[in-house]
């Protein structure tokens, strides 16, 4: 008898779900595709300049030339000021290292402490 009841009250159930079903749900709109004439209505192309000297500076190419140069000269010496740096780095850190294997004190670093954390912060780290 237990089953019975349940099994009907499991079949009023569904029949109350199945049917409650086409009446909440809601009633489809339509789809409506508009294409846009332009992708990027805000987009503005820059103006055309026709000024005679500017135009001339455009084509000339003896100015922007002289300007590469200037840069891969800059960049040559931005180099070579950066490698040099760096070797002197690390010949003073070899000296430090070479200097402390000689002394019996098993730190390397000098006894001031500024000294010492710009030692560190210099040498300690390096890629060797």
């Amino acid at each position: 008898m237990g089953y019975e009841r349940k099994i009907v009250r499991a079949s009023l159930g569904l029949a109350l779900l199945v049917t409650a079903l086409p009446a909440a749900a809601a009633s489809k709109e339509p789809l409506v595709v508009t294409t846009l004439p332009d992708p990027d209505p805000n987009f503005v192309p820059p103006p055309v300049d026709k000024h005679p000297l500017r135009m001339a500076q455009l084509e000339s190419d003896d100015a922007s030339a002289s300007i590469d140069d200037a840069m891969r000269e800059f960049g040559q010496a931005i180099g070579q000021a950066s490698l040099a740096q760096q070797q002197a780095l690390q010949e003073r850190c070899r000296a430090k290292d070479e200097q402390s294997a000689a002394s019996t004190d098993d730190t390397p670093a000098p006894a001031d402490d500024q000294t010492r954390m710009a030692w560190e912060a210099a040498c300690k780290y390096l890629r060797r």
